[in-house]
């Protein structure tokens, strides 16, 4: 260690959630600016950042010593008695691995056994987990200095004596801390006092919150977030003083110079912890081996009794790469982890449920094949086993499950069975602060106006990645901003701050972790939301750190589509269908992806996917693979270049030996797989080795690009492709980093988006009432799809007691609507009626209904949903079964309280009989097809029964450019008149007091938004009545917006410049109707120009910007000039990760020459030229 004389023991991190405004990586650099030989990490009641904490420290050259602070409960943890506020505090460090082992125990279970408020221990917690721990008092809010501050020093000193009692005299060190607080000092005075009476040692600490000192107004930000207050308010919890900051040696000396034993102490401490950590090892579940095998050969055994069962006999090709993969798997340790993923796969399917054909680069192996993990043939489809598991690049194989999303618990739960529950554990994940919900949080913080807030948002960029900072580098209005107003400038600085800080927890999506031993040997637990599962308190990186091997568990809505349907077409047509026996050649599915038939197709119902499918033209396997792979920003560019190979233009590669591993995407590289194959192939590299590469250009990992350069020039070379060739397929490489997919998991997609055409083509009726039924919980995907169903010609019948499930069903071909499917109408209460008709027959009326389902299960409001859903209509006008509804359910609620006090007779039926013939409905005036409709769309979300439309539909088509639903094919600002039915109206007050609205416009399929601005709202108000059919002539207003996936969805409304009753129009005229059919073109060119635009290629530059000289530059200049063309050359200038790039516009256009590449690549300073 070093001589430096002490080090912090007291610190909290951003993972003290909300109160840290430490990043791991700030503290311990500032540590190591500060040559402290040791730091401590002791978050508040949890170790989430224990292992990145490890890890950074020893990267640092600084000894890390692992503790926590943890809350005290005031008597037992098992009692939930006092508030947050009234929970002690204590600091316990580890000293070695006892401790820490300890440390995780008592941790879990203040988490799983105290939580109230804050996870608390006790002391009969900490007696049961003492060795290896060292205690310290804590802070103000500790045991001992709570007490003192009461002046109760008998009760400190007995406080005291019980933790010296569990943890040894010398184990346990009384705490002085000084962050200019007057009780904070008297405290002091009576533990330096209390530590000369008991012999016990003492121990300076500073509470760290924060870095520096200037950090102190950033961290008084995060607790306003933290408590929903703003900076202003005088009663909120704010620190004291801004003295919560990583000191030096010289700032606690000054302190604490009166007692300089505390200051050595803290080194003392430091000395005697000595925690090394076994961090990648790997820690693989116990495994059920039968007698004579050992988990190798029982591997083997496994997969050779499969071969014949997938491929019909035993091919050598299938046999080699076998014994290949299987002394991979042997010799990187991971037989344990196929054979413990083949075993939950037999037992889901076992279980009859269905499973997914694979996901990810798991895909490649033939073994997760023959094992039943995947269902692609790797031989088949070149998929690549290296690309999974690398014996040169040793790292964990990831092998990601799908199952139904109604059925993927089950599968976790006989997880937790068979290898104990102390054994598995979900993994925990951290939601951070983003760059928007930073803004919005500083900004209410700061009481930073709204419009203001607003402005600074329109500016940040859009997608996951982009960040403030990228924001203040691309946006000159932000920049401006920023530069105009020191307010702003301060709130954005916080805004970046406190960008990316760890906000609250939740439970990974999918991920799954299994030990060999209780997990709490290994990584702390918790529960990290409200309900049951346990969780890891170590994200996926830090628990695959600490040895474990997660397994992705995910729930896919589609295979619970699949499965549903499946059942359905069984019942319905006497015959079982095996997803592995369908073929991948059906006419009907092929036909269905060509006309773009897509909606509830998984991955390709996207409307620019259709526009794709509509221009491939699908005719094989392969191409749903490459779909999967090519719908994506980037490949996308190179859509036209694909499909005119698939329509038979000419393909020109750059060298013969390309063209066998690029002829299946018609010359263009979109797999990674294919830069591997590129690689081996071309270069003579290893499959392991082109593993590598690929992943360094995938990962853009410039330095091991560099090295490996050289290496795959002269491979080029060496198998007879010149030197130039050789540059260009290496540019051409490094271009596929920006947008190379996984072709295994593409794979994977496509066979189930196949699987879904298949059905959707073949069994019309049961796939989309299996997938109407997943959507259930949201009312307009409900009514999109059943215009899905109208479309495909399929009739779908309104609810019915008597015909129709929870769920939708098929009745004689017909989609029925599930009762679930009813707004606001309980799934219990559906399953409650279906579960009597089963037992009791159909219901015979309203009030046989009453009397045999309890208003328990089926209440008086839920009745009326069902009557005025239509789910009655077999048995009266709906007017009249509402004004009896009431009656019958009281008569049905007395039948049933009599049965339930045993007054039921022999006579039942005969009373039955009787009531049956005084229970007329009451006569009423008949409900109006107006009212009965608009009931239908409040309650089911759509018409159902009939369409108020349907009738002036003929008129409508007559006088409109268009329906709406097709509004979306014409361009941003174009005239057009479209008809419907007005809906909801919203009248809203301008700022200065003029009058507008916004209307919602009915078509059949689809509504649309309509904006009436004052002078036209007060022109054609009296038109504006709810129920009315009318003519809007108006602008068409586009909107695009970026999905989470990449997909661009348009939001089309219309701003109204006229309104017209539908009676008395006159039909378009020829020229309107013309002018209409070239607006679509228009927009139809437009949008095949955004999503296929063949991208002028570009020659990028990337240099190192210490090293971009005037004469770097200079020489690079002269290698432009020489090669004058039209293609743009982008300079990128790089410096600590951070790129800033450059077009040199026209002046500097380049024709994109290999010899260019080659040339430029000389030049000081650049790192990687690329085209």
């Amino acid at each position: 260690m070093n001589s430096s004389g002490f080090c912090h023991l007291h610190n909290h991190t951003e993972y003290s959630l909300l109160d840290g405004a430490a990043r791991i990586v700030d503290l311990v650099d500032r540590a190591v600016e500060l040559e402290m030989p040791a730091l401590a990490i002791t978050d508040h009641g949890a170790m989430y950042g224990a292992i990145e904490f490890y890890q950074q420290c020893l990267e640092r050259g600084i000894k890390p010593i692992i503790g926590c602070e943890l809350y005290m409960a005031p008597v037992s943890r098992h009692e939930n008695t006092g508030g947050q506020q009234s929970l002690p505090h204590l600091v316990l460090l580890a000293t070695d691995h006892t401790g820490y082992r300890n440390l995780l125990k008592i941790i879990t279970d203040a988490h799983l056994n105290g939580f109230y408020y804050k996870p608390r221990a006790d002391f009969e917690l900490l007696a049961q987990y003492p060795e290896g721990l060292i205690a310290t008092t804590a802070c103000l809010q500790g045991g001992v200095s709570q007490r003192l501050l009461n002046e109760d020093e008998t009760s400190a000193r007995q406080y005291l004596g019980q933790l010296q009692e569990i943890y040894g005299h010398d184990n346990v060190y009384l705490e002085l801390q000084d962050h200019g607080i007057p009780e904070q000092r008297r405290v002091n005075e009576a533990i330096i006092r209390m530590a000369h009476d008991t012999q016990t040692p003492l121990v300076a600490t500073n509470d760290v919150h924060y870095v520096r000192q200037e950090d102190a107004r950033l961290h008084d930000v995060l607790l306003c977030i933290q408590t929903d207050s703003t900076l202003d308010e005088p009663n909120r919890m704010r620190f004291d003083t801004q003295e919560f900051y990583l000191k030096s040696q010289q700032e606690m000396e000054q302190l604490f110079g009166s007692t300089p034993e505390a200051i050595s102490n803290s080194l003392q401490i430091a000395e005697r912890c000595n925690l090394e950590l076994e961090l990648g090892k790997l820690n693989l579940p116990k495994l059920d081996v039968p007698d004579g095998y050992t988990p190798e050969s029982y591997l083997q055994q496994l997969c050779d009794e499969n071969v014949e069962g997938r491929y019909g006999q035993r091919p050598t090709e299938v046999l080699q790469r076998l014994e290949y993969e299987l002394e991979v798997i042997a010799r990187t340790g991971y037989t344990g982890y196929f054979l413990t993923v083949a075993d939950f796969i037999r037992e889901a399917k076992g279980r009859g449920i269905l499973v997914g054909p694979g996901r990810g680069s798991a895909t490649g192996s033939i073994v997760s094949y023959l094992l039943g993990i995947t269902d692609v043939d790797p031989l088949k489809y070149h998929l690549i086993f290296e690309r999974m598991l690398n014996p040169e690049r040793v790292s964990p194989p990831d092998i990601d499950l799908d199952f139904p999303d109604d059925r993927r618990e089950d599968i976790i739960n006989y997880v937790r069975e068979k290898y104990g529950a102390d054994h598995v554990a979900q993994v925990i994940t951290f939601s951070r602060m983003g760059p928007r919900a930073s803004i919005r949080d500083v900004g209410r913080v700061m009481q930073i106006p709204m419009d203001t807030v607003s402005a600074v948002l329109r500016q940040m960029p859009e997608g996951p990645k982009g960040t403030i900072s990228d924001a203040l580098t691309d946006s000159s209005e932000l920049a401006q901003m920023v530069e105009a107003d020191p307010e702003i400038k301060q709130f954005i600085e916080f805004a970046r701050d406190v960008e990316g800080l760890a906000r609250h927890v939740s439970v990974h999506a999918a991920a799954v972790v299994i030990s060999d031993r209780p997990l709490t040997d290994v990584v702390p637990l918790c529960k990290a939301s409200r309900g049951e599962a346990i969780t890891t308190q170590y994200s996926m990186d830090d628990v695959t750190a600490c040895g474990l091997v997660k397994m992705d568990f995910l729930g896919l809505k589609t295979l619970t589509v699949i499965g549903n349907a499946l059942e359905a077409i069984a019942e319905n047509h006497g015959h079982q269908i095996a997803l592995h026996d369908i073929g991948l050649d059906d006419p009907a599915a092929y036909e269905l992806l060509c006309r773009a038939s897509t909606a509830a197709v998984f991955q390709l119902e996207s409307e620019g996917m259709q526009s794709l499918l509509k221009q491939l033209q699908p005719a094989r396997f392969e191409h749903i693979i490459a779909l999967v792979a090519l719908y994506r920003p980037g490949p996308m560019r190179h859509a036209p270049e694909f499909c005119a190979g698939r329509h038979g233009e000419t393909i020109r590669y750059l060298h013969p030996s390309l063209e066998p591993i690029l002829e299946e995407t018609y010359g263009v590289i979109l797999y990674q797989e294919q830069v591997m194959k590129i690689a081996s192939d071309v270069a003579g590299f290893s499959m392991p080795q082109a593993e590598i590469i690929m992943r360094a250009m995938a990962k853009k990992m410039h330095d091991r690009m560099a090295q490996m350069k050289p290496q795959f020039i002269e491979g080029c070379v060496s198998n007879g492709v010149s030197e130039e060739i050789a540059e260009a397929i290496y540019g051409r490489m490094e271009t596929f980093s920006d947008y190379g997919f996984n072709k295994s998991h593409s794979a994977a997609y496509a066979l189930v988006a196949y699987w879904t055409a298949y059905l959707k083509a073949n069994y019309p009726a049961e796939f989309m009432a299996a997938h109407l039924s997943t959507v259930m919980d949201s009312v307009d995907d409900v009514a999109k799809y059943v215009m899905e169903c109208r479309r495909m010609g399929l009739t779908v019948r309104p609810p019915s007691v008597n015909f129709s499930q929870s769920a939708f069903s098929v009745t004689n071909g017909a989609v029925v609507f599930g009762l679930a499917a009813i707004r606001n109408f309980g799934k219990s209460s559906a399953e409650a009626i279906v579960r009597e008709r089963k037992d009791g027959g159909p219901y015979r009326g309203l009030y046989d209904f009453c009397r045999r389902l309890p208003a328990r299960e089926v209440s008086k409001a839920a009745l009326k949903l069902l009557i005025q859903a239509g789910a009655f209509d077999e048995f009266g006008d709906r007017n009249a079964l509402l004004a009896a509804h009431e009656v019958a359910a009281a008569a049905g609620q007395k039948r049933q309280e009599d049965q339930d006090i045993g007054q039921s007779s022999l006579f039942d039926s005969a009373d039955t009989a009787v009531e049956e013939t005084q229970e007329q409905l009451p006569n009423v005036p008949p409900i109006s097809d107006e009212d009965k409709l608009a009931t239908e769309k409040e309650i089911l979300g759509m018409y159902i029964t009939d369409h108020p439309l349907i009738r002036a539909q003929e008129r409508m088509d007559g006088c409109c450019t268009c329906p709406i639903e097709e509004l979306s094919q014409f361009p941003d600002n174009e005239t057009v008149i479209v008809g419907g039915m007005i809906g909801e109206t919203k009248l809203h007050t301008t700022s200065n007091g003029s009058v507008m609205m916004f209307m919602t416009l009915e078509g059949m399929e689809q509504d649309l938004e309509v904006t009436l601005f004052p002078k036209v709202y007060n022109t054609y108000k009296e038109l504006a009545i709810k129920g009315d059919i009318i003519l809007v002539e108006g602008q068409v207003q586009r909107r695009g917006r970026t999905a989470a996936e990449g997909d661009e969805i348009v939001d089309v409304k219309l701003l109204a410049k006229r309104l017209r009753p539908l009676q008395g129009a006159r039909p378009l005229s020829d020229k309107r109707r013309s002018e209409a059919d070239a607006a679509r073109q228009r927009q139809k060119k437009i949008v095949d120009t955004q999503l296929h635009r063949p991208t002028m290629p570009q020659v990028h530059i990337e240099m190192d910007i210490t090293m971009a000289t005037s004469e770097a530059l200079q020489q690079l200049q002269q290698v432009i000039c020489t090669y004058p063309g039209s293609q743009s050359v982008i300079l990128e200038f790089r410096q600590n990760g951070v790129c800033r790039r450059v077009n040199l516009g026209t002046k500097y256009q380049v024709n994109c020459d290999p010899k260019l590449v080659a040339q430029a690549r000389q030049v000081s300073g650049v790192i990687a030229v690329w085209m």
